[in-house]
């Protein structure tokens, strides 16, 4: 008898892990989606559309506008012509009147275009200030990043430290009730201290690793989800030839949101003051009329020499021109506008010095940050030199503990220092990145 064979559909099943695999992200893709997802940066994304809405206004303003009114109202009965008339209150009939007006600007002396100019700069502003925001939010997405390498690096520091330990106390434990060697009681209990300090330190690290994951995911503006973990699993140096601090101030200037949203900033003032000044002369506008009226209950006067509102239809074209007359309120206001103007340009001056100071410490920082991962490194060397030389696990029957748990002290405090550096330099060139108005150092190589 041949035996069943299995569907495919089945061993395809049975194949399948029994959990989800967890969706590993990059330090990119986590930017990229935080860039996306955002609700900060979402939200102040909606301030170009509201300057973009008002550019869309201001243009609407050149094309034709329409009134169109109507009514209907009672009206008693009238018979005769102007010079022999009876009025019938007796008899009454409905009056319908209907009536509409076109109006288009012709000439306004740049106050249109300077509305839709200063409202396209506004936009430009936003669009920079959004910019900066997701600036800030890829800038804290790398913190976090790092910071969550950094808390898992530190708890398997500690995992060691106390696997070393709990070997340690289990031969000073034996080697003291045998009575050999020359562990004494108060090395055994200076060991239970220092296990106890590393117990704590690793819950201290588990409690970070919790925190960093979940800050990120919330920058990220992604939902607690337990399949989300980073695909990194080292922290290490970001590979990255610093260039001169010339290199970097210039590309600051280049791209830099502040700077952007400055600039149209002033060029919004400058064009806010220019449609205030065209208040200055008459609007020339084109405009139309068309109006029909009908009352069946009143005679219609045929003579074109007699005004009558019940009968009839009348339309017609004109050119016109619309003068306002405020001197003194239109000197304030264009003083007003010419403040906003002036401010601005002292704190462009403010701006250009405050940036180029701004890039020079960044630049500052991160060289010295690369610096003392070299000696961190020198450090943490030496101190393992320490601890191989000291023994602690097995030269407890010749030796106090003493000497060893100090060396074990100062690898822990090496290493910790050793990757502390680390992630300080990657913070470090992450916010020199930012002060240059760029997002990754690939771009900046680029």
């Amino acid at each position: 008898m041949r035996p069943h064979s299995i569907p495919a559909a089945l061993v395809f099943a049975l194949a399948l892990p029994c959990t989800a695999a967890a969706e590993l992200y990059t330090l990119r893709q986590c930017a990229d989606y935080a860039a996306d997802n955002n609700p900060e940066i979402r939200e102040t994304a909606l301030g170009e559309k509201n300057y973009l809405g008002g550019a869309a206004e201001a243009r609407a303003a050149r094309r034709p506008k329409a009134s169109f009114l109507t009514y209907a109202a009672p009206a008693y009965k009238v018979t005769g012509d102007a010079g022999h008339y009876n009025n019938d209150y007796g008899t009454w009939g409905p009056y319908y009147h209907a009536k509409l007006e076109v109006r288009m600007p012709l000439w306004t002396w740049g106050k249109i275009d300077g509305y839709i100019a200063a409202a396209e700069s506004g936009a430009r502003a936003a669009a920079a200030e959004t910019a900066l925001k997701r600036a800030e939010v890829v800038y804290d997405v790398k913190k976090y990043y790092n910071s969550l390498l950094l808390a898992r690096r530190l708890k398997r520091t500690v995992d060691d430290v106390i696997d070393t330990l709990a070997e340690a106390v289990k031969k000073a434990e034996e080697l003291y009730q045998a009575g050999e060697g020359e562990v004494k009681k108060g090395d055994l209990e200076m060991l239970k201290i220092y296990m106890a300090e590393a117990q704590k330190s690793r819950r201290v690290a588990a409690k970070g690793i919790i925190l960093a994951r979940l800050a990120l995911m919330q920058k990220m503006g992604m939902e607690d989800s337990p399949d989300f973990d980073i695909a990194d699993t080292k922290l290490a140096p970001e590979e990255v030839t610093l260039q001169s601090v010339d290199y970097y101030t210039a590309k600051a200037f280049e791209n830099r949101p502040e700077w952007r949203m400055l600039k149209n900033g002033l060029e919004a003032r400058r064009q806010l003051l220019r449609a205030e000044k065209a208040d200055r002369y008459p609007l020339i506008f084109l405009a139309g009329e068309a109006a029909y009226n009908h009352a069946s209950v009143r005679d219609d006067q045929h003579n074109p020499w007699l005004y009558d509102p019940y009968n009839g239809s009348s339309g017609g074209i004109a050119v016109g021109a619309k003068f306002d007359f405020a001197p003194a309120a239109l000197s304030a206001r264009i003083a007003s506008k010419q403040a906003d103007l002036d401010k601005l340009k002292e704190k462009e001056k403010f701006a250009r010095s405050g940036i180029t100071l701004q890039v020079r410490n960044a630049w500052e920082t991160a060289t010295a940050a690369r610096a003392d991962i070299d000696s961190a490194r020198d450090g943490l060397d030496a101190a393992q030199r320490w601890v191989t030389a000291a023994g602690l696990v097995y030269a407890f029957g010749t030796a106090g503990a003493e000497d060893a748990l100090k060396g074990l002290a100062a690898r822990v405090k090496a290493e910790k220092d050793y990757y502390q550096a680390i992630f300080d330099y990657n913070m470090a060139l992450a916010d020199l990145i930012r002060m240059c108005g760029i997002e990754t150092s690939t771009e900046e190589r680029d």
